[in-house]
C-alpha cells in the first residue's frame, strides 16, 4: 500500500497568495490530505479556507505564536505517513508527490527537488539546486549543507512526519537577533541535518517541481535588500553549531570541495521563502 502524504500548508496573513498554495497541493496526481494551518491571520484567509469546504482541513488558532509553532501545528495535526511542508507563499507541481514518493526508501532520510524562482512581474525564472540526481550518502548532502551559506528549504523536500516532529526545533538553541529563535531561521536547516543522524542516505530528484516566489516579504529577499544577509547567515551559523555538537554528525570534510566542484552541485541565485 502507498503510504499516505500530508501536505501542510502554515500561513499567516497572506490570502492574497495562499490559494496558490492550495491548488497546487489538491492537484496533485495521487492522493493526499491537504492541511492548512492558520496561526491568527486577521486579513480574509479564513474566507479562503472557507471555499474549499471539505477538500481541505482548516486549523485556525486565534494567537500567532511564529512560524515554527504553525509548522508544527499543521504536522501534528497531519494523518499521513509522510510530510510536506508548503509555504503559503510558494506551490508545488502536480506531479510532486508521486514524483518523490518512490525515492523515500527506508534508508532514505529524505527526498528534495530542484526549485524554480519566480520573481513578480517577471516572465523569466531561475532554477535552484543543480545537485548530482539520486541516492546517495548522506555525507554528501551534509557537507553540502555546512559550505553553503543558505539551505536547502525544506518545501522542496518530502519527510516521514514522526522525522518532522523529532528534528523540527521549537527554537534554535543559542539563537538571538533577528533571525533568532522561532523565526523559521536555523529551523529549517536542522529538519534536514538532525535527519541525516538516523538514516544513511538522502535522495535529490533534478526536476524543478517546486515554486517559490521572491517577494519582498520572503524571508531571504528581505535580507538581502534590508541589508541584513550578514545577520541571516550567521543564524544558519548557530544551526551549524548545534548540529555539529550532536552525536554522530559528521565534521566538515576539507577535501569535498574538489570532490564537489567534479560532482558539479551548483546552486543557482540563491533564494527561499
Amino acid at each position: 500500500m502507498t503510504a499516505r502524504v500530508s501536505i501542510v500548508i502554515p500561513t499567516f496573513n497572506r490570502a492574497a497568495l495562499v490559494a496558490r498554495a492550495i491548488d497546487s497541493a489538491l492537484a496533485q496526481t495521487v492522493p493526499v490530505e491537504v492541511i492548512v494551518c492558520d496561526h491568527g491571520s486577521t486579513d480574509h484567509t479564513p474566507l479562503i479556507a472557507a471555499g474549499y469546504g471539505t477538500r481541505i482541513r482548516y486549523v485556525r488558532r486565534d494567537e500567532d505564536r511564529g512560524p515554527i509553532a504553525c509548522w508544527r501545528d499543521g504536522v501534528e495535526s497531519a494523518s499521513g505517513e509522510l510530510v510536506h511542508l508548503t509555504y503559503d507563499d510558494d506551490w508545488i507541481d502536480p506531479t510532486f508527490v508521486a514524483s518523490t514518493l518512490p525515492l523515500l526508501r527506508a534508508d532514505t532520510a529524505f527526498v528534495y527537488t530542484r526549485t524554480r524562482i519566480h520573481e513578480p512581474g517577471k516572465a523569466a525564472t531561475r532554477v535552484l539546486l543543480r545537485h548530482p540526481p539520486g541516492t546517495r550518502p548522506v555525507a554528501q548532502i551534509v557537507q553540502c549543507l555546512l559550505r553553503e551559506k543558505l539551505p536547502i528549504s525544506p518545501g522542496s523536500a518530502l519527510f516521514r512526519r514522526r522525522d518532522v516532529l523529532k528534528n523540527l526545533l521549537a527554537e534554535v538553541p543559542g539563537a538571538t537577533g533577528t533571525y533568532g529563535r522561532n523565526s523559521g531561521v536555523g529551523e529549517d536547516l536542522l529538519l534536514f541535518l538532525l535527519a541525516t543522524l538516523d538514516y544513511p542516505r538522502y535522495a535529490h530528484l533534478p526536476k524543478a517541481l517546486s515554486h517559490f516566489l521572491a517577494h519582498p516579504s520572503s524571508i531571504t529577499t528581505n535580507a538581502g535588500r534590508s541589508g541584513r544577509m550578514s545577520e541571516l547567515v550567521g543564524a544558519y551559523e548557530v544551526a551549524k553549531q548545534y548540529y555539529l555538537r550532536q552525536r554522530g554528525a559528521l565534521t566538515m570534510d576539507r577535501g569535498f570541495s574538489g570532490w564537489l566542484a567534479k560532482s558539479r552541485w551548483k546552486l543557482v541565485g540563491r533564494c527561499s521563502s
